[in-house]
């Protein structure tokens, strides 16, 4: 891990929508002297922490945000992923899932539902990712 003595200034977020519906965000932070990158998640619906996460991950992993897609939800969290990494989900159903990352930082298994994606935050930083089961079901 880095030894900096962080200054830590915001950057952007990332919008997680379900069908042009808002169901969280996630704010993207950046240190100004290592560059290195913090992720600190809302979802629509839960309370606010009393303070902002700026959780480390490791030095050879990048923030990426896991979404978990039915019909009637969205649940989404960020992590830290690099391929080959195995990430264990719990879907809301309360199934549990055990995702590896691919080269491509996709995720499988793939197909079926719910459906698991992965978006790499620094590609969609002040974007919308649109995780809704309608857009990613109808071609």
């Amino acid at each position: 891990m880095s030894a900096c003595d962080h200054e830590i200034v915001f950057i952007g977020m990332v919008n997680v929508n379900r069908d042009n519906y808002l169901q969280g965000v996630v704010d993207v932070w950046r240190c100004r002297k290592c560059r290195r990158m913090f992720c600190d998640d809302k979802r629509y619906g839960e309370p606010l922490k009393p303070s902002v996460g700026f959780e480390s991950i490791p030095d050879d992993e990048e923030w990426g945000i896991v979404t978990c897609t039915t019909a009637k939800d969205v649940l989404m969290a960020s992590t830290g992923v690099k391929p080959g990494k195995r990430i264990e989900h719990v879907c809301r159903g309360g199934e549990k899932v055990i995702l590896t990352v691919t080269e491509g930082y996709g995720l499988e298994p793939s197909g079926g539902v719910p459906i698991h994606r992965l978006y790499l935050v620094r590609e969609n930083i002040n974007r919308n990712i649109e995780a809704g089961y309608y857009r990613l079901t109808v071609k």
